[in-house]
């Protein structure tokens, strides 16, 4: 997967999803590095379900924070990451039957949704955030 640059073309502009995404990549090259090894389903593997658990973990953590500052376009949003976690599910089957070209295809996948996801649903996402909580800080005060 591509590197992440903080403050490049994945940021977000919040700090603690911004620090997910960069793990979420950082967790997409040590898949890269483990296929490109032949390193083998067993530990092959094991990087697809730390992947997967991270993007679970992501994902929920995004959700609670629409949910919290009630985000209009959280349905929208939402279904992008179901699906996301559908496919991702598909590829994870295959790799644990021992599949490992699944895993480069896991890879790409997850690299081109990252791309257009983290450059338009979650910058919108993230801009109304701050927004929310700009308001409430506003209001506070």
């Amino acid at each position: 997967m591509k590197r992440y640059k903080q403050g490049g073309r994945h940021s977000v502009y919040i700090s603690e999803l911004d620090a997910e995404h960069r793990t979420l990549f950082r967790i997409g090259e040590e898949l890269h590095r483990a296929v490109v090894a032949k390193a083998g389903p067993g530990p092959v593997g094991e990087v697809v379900r730390a992947l997967l658990a991270h993007v679970e973990d992501h994902f929920t953590h995004e959700e609670r924070l629409m949910r919290r500052s009630g985000y209009p376009a959280i349905d929208w949003h939402k279904r992008q990451h179901d699906g996301v976690r559908r496919h991702l599910k598909r590829y994870a089957k295959r790799v644990e039957s021992g599949d490992i070209e699944a895993a480069t295809l896991l890879l790409d996948y997850l690299s081109s949704w990252l791309n257009g996801h983290t450059g338009l649903t979650d910058r919108m996402m993230a801009a109304y955030l701050r927004n929310y909580d700009r308001h409430k800080a506003a209001a506070a005060s």
